[in-house]
């Protein structure tokens, strides 16, 4: 039987509570593996999401990081969509990757916006957007601005007229001076005469007419249960919420929680409401622990009514709030407003875990040490011992030449491989095959098998199969979208004390074999050639980015896209040279080739500087320098401003050895330029530091003639950044 592993499904308010408290006192948290699902690595604190409508917070202000929470409570964070449980195998199902097992599971996935099939029946339907998912409507929204001050602008219509569609409309009022604002309300539903006099005095129209299909649409209709909820089997009430007991344990299945608005205790119906998610986030932590010792669960008893605070963001005045106990409501007053802004920001503030940047940065010892390719040997050490073996040249390609296959193919093969970079085993499995592959890829070959491996944590038997299982489905989803296939691999059992998140402790390394059609198309490491122009494939950056990420200090949405960007296979765009190359067999498309990985930028182009300056002197012939500018390097988002801050990957000291090609010596030389705008001194010494930054599943760079470089920066990723001379 599978034991010991608590699955989180879903990002909510309770299970981001737990996981807070867990993080404060790690001592109440259960022992075993845990992970938390989430489609999304934030989620919104949603009592204030009508003030960011309002202009009052920023979006950024009511997000919860829930990977950077999940990693300081010491629990796995796996992004992905949930699509089912399989309760007889108790499995958690997700969309385009493997089931998770679980021997518990919480249930805390929310609702979604109970939408009537009818608005979409006619029009179009990007003019009719549900409240949920926050940050799709609030985008909707944010395009919706370029009207705010016309008064002679179709109606924005709230279709809704429930406190959150209330609320909204009142946030826009603030937002929009001048757009007229309708509310569609249900027939015969009746508005607190209070709020219906505030709504007119501020110019919101209320309505129970069907509003045109070409009026924009904010649907705030309430809220329902997910389909694959309703088809799981499990017991639910009539508004497809689940049915607990005052545990929060399901019926029929102990094993299982469901809380917020997912789940409702039978005999004790309440409405949807952050209110409640929010209290049991105390009894959901204390009886996880609990079922987990074999110790008696407590009860929760939710109060039937809860008091809710609705503001009224009002134009040029200073904010009002209601107040409300069921169907009583009382103000607006000033000081509501006022109390409000003091709950909300002091629950929000209660996921702010880090300390200030200056503090974290008082001494190099205490950073966290970088993980992925970061982690590989410095160039010195590992240079000067392969000199001392004298079996391996450092200037030699990417990966080895092992031979001629009787299909006169050449096969290459190439190892690679480095501690977990992040906690989602999948993901991190599927991100060492690309990385590992981008050695073939760099060498003009496509990958036909690989072999794995891969250090799991001494760990229970269970927990370490259900790590092995998703590291090599994550490889083995990178390898298929090739067409190769993982043939095989070892297994070894770390003998370190295993800390958690458990999934942090797995080390993994891909020995990776690939052909090459024809030797003649074999793209050499050295190979450069007079008048070559520089392409690079992808932005750069990630040691940075991982670096302050381990540490907490990097923005949910950064490191997002980078991960986005990282996990997409480079084989397709040497797939298209190769193709343009059998159209053009007479010429040769790239004279040389890379991948960035540990040495970064400037370490790898100098490896292949190295080699063909070695062949350009074996020849009596004048050797080449490299011109890079500065200026047409790609950078993901967010790196020049943690570099601002002090972070650097725990590598870049080592990497700074090749800072001295610039203007260096003849055989080894770069010499970098910008243009006038970015030549100041603080952006210089910043692309320095950029240049020696290690990356994880870093870009190819390839250099070609300037014939071939138009055509492959019009068919695919790449970006000019420099040329070879004399």
């Amino acid at each position: 039987m599978f034991s010991d592993h608590l699955v989180l499904a879903g990002g909510g308010h309770t299970h981001a509570l737990v996981l807070l408290q867990w993080a404060m006192n790690p001592k109440l948290k259960p022992a075993g593996m845990i992970t938390l699902v989430n489609k999304a690595s934030t989620t919104v604190y949603s009592g204030m999401f009508p003030g960011v409508i309002a202009g009052k917070y920023k979006i950024d202000e009511i997000l919860i990081d829930l990977r950077k929470l999940a990693l300081k409570a010491g629990v796995s964070f796996v992004m992905a969509e949930i699509e089912g449980i399989n309760l007889k195998e108790k499995k958690l199902l997700l969309e385009g990757r493997p089931e998770i097992e679980y021997s518990l599971l919480s249930l805390n996935i929310g609702t979604k916006t109970n939408i009537n099939s009818k608005l979409f029946n006619r029009g179009d339907k990007d003019l009719a957007v549900p409240i949920k998912p926050f940050s799709e409507s609030y985008k909707f929204i944010v395009d919706q601005d370029i009207h705010k001050n016309d008064s002679s602008a179709k109606p924005f219509v709230i279709i809704g007229g429930g406190f959150a569609g209330i609320e909204i409309a009142f946030s826009l009022r603030k937002r929009w001076p001048k757009r007229p604002i309708l509310l569609k309300v249900k027939s015969g539903r009746n508005i607190n005469k209070n709020l219906l006099r505030n709504l007119k005095a501020l110019d919101i129209e209320i309505t129970q007419k069907q509003p045109s299909i070409l009026y924009p649409k904010l649907i705030c209709t309430g809220n329902k249960s997910f389909n694959w909820l309703k088809d799981s089997g499990l017991p639910i009430d009539e508004n497809g919420r689940v049915l607990t007991k005052k545990t929060l344990q399901v019926l029929n299945y102990p094993e299982l929680f469901a809380v917020g608005d997912c789940g409702v205790i039978k005999d004790y119906p309440r409405p949807s409401s952050g209110v409640w998610a929010v209290r049991a986030a105390k009894s959901l932590a204390n009886n996880l622990e609990f079922i987990t010792k074999g110790l008696k669960l407590e009860e929760w008893k939710p109060q039937r009514k809860a008091i809710q605070l609705l503001d009224i963001n009002i134009r040029k005045k200073k904010s009002k709030a209601f107040i409300s106990w069921g169907e009583v409501i009382i103000g607006p007053f000033d000081f509501l407003s006022s109390l409000k802004e003091l709950i909300d920001k002091q629950f929000i503030s209660k996921f702010d875990l880090v300390k200030d940047i200056n503090s974290d940065m008082s001494s190099e010892e205490d950073m966290i040490k970088c993980r992925g390719c970061a982690a590989k040997l410095a160039f010195t050490p590992l240079s000067s011992a392969l000199k001392k073996v004298d079996l391996i040249e450092s200037s030699k390609d990417d990966s080895i030449n092992i031979g001629i296959l009787n299909s006169d193919k050449t096969l290459i093969q190439s190892v690679d491989g480095f501690p977990s970079l992040i906690s989602d085993p999948w993901l991190n499995g599927r991100l060492l095959a690309f990385h590992s592959c981008s050695d073939i890829w760099a060498c003009g070959g496509s990958v036909i098998s690989a072999q794995s491996l891969i250090n799991l944590p001494s760990i229970s038997n269970n927990l370490q199969q259900e790590l092995l299982y998703q590291v090599l489905e994550g490889i083995n989803s990178a390898l298929t979208i090739q067409g190769a296939n993982l043939i095989g691999g070892h297994t070894l059992e770390s003998r370190k004390i295993s800390e958690e998140p458990f999934s942090l402790g797995i080390e993994s390394s891909l020995t990776v074999n690939g052909v090459i059609d024809d030797k003649k198309y074999f793209w050499p490491k050295g190979g450069m050639r007079n008048g070559d122009e520089i392409l690079i494939s992808r932005s750069l950056g990630t040691g940075i980015i991982f670096s302050a990420f381990m540490n907490g200090q990097v923005k949910p949405y950064i490191l997002d896209n980078v991960l986005k960007e990282m996990n997409k296979s480079q084989h397709e765009i040497v797939n298209y040279i190769n193709q343009l190359t059998n159209l053009n067999p007479r010429s040769k498309i790239v004279n040389a080739c890379t991948d960035i990985t540990g040495f970064g930028l400037l370490g790898h182009l100098s490896e292949m500087l190295e080699s063909t300056n070695s062949d350009q002197l074996k020849m009596n012939s004048e050797p080449f320098k490299v011109n890079l500018e500065l200026d047409k390097i790609p950078l993901y988002d967010g790196v020049k401003e943690l570099l601002d801050k002090g972070f650097e990957s725990t590598l870049a000291p080592a990497n700074q050895i090749f800072l001295k090609n610039i203007d260096g010596d003849k055989n080894l030389r770069f010499e970098l330029t910008s243009n006038d705008s970015c030549s100041n001194r603080s952006f210089y010494n910043a692309m320095l530091k950029i240049l020696v930054d290690p990356q994880t599943c870093g870009p190819l760079v390839v250099c070609c003639s300037s014939i071939y470089s138009e055509k492959l920066i019009q068919q695919g990723p790449w970006i000019k950044i420099g040329f070879i001379s004399k």
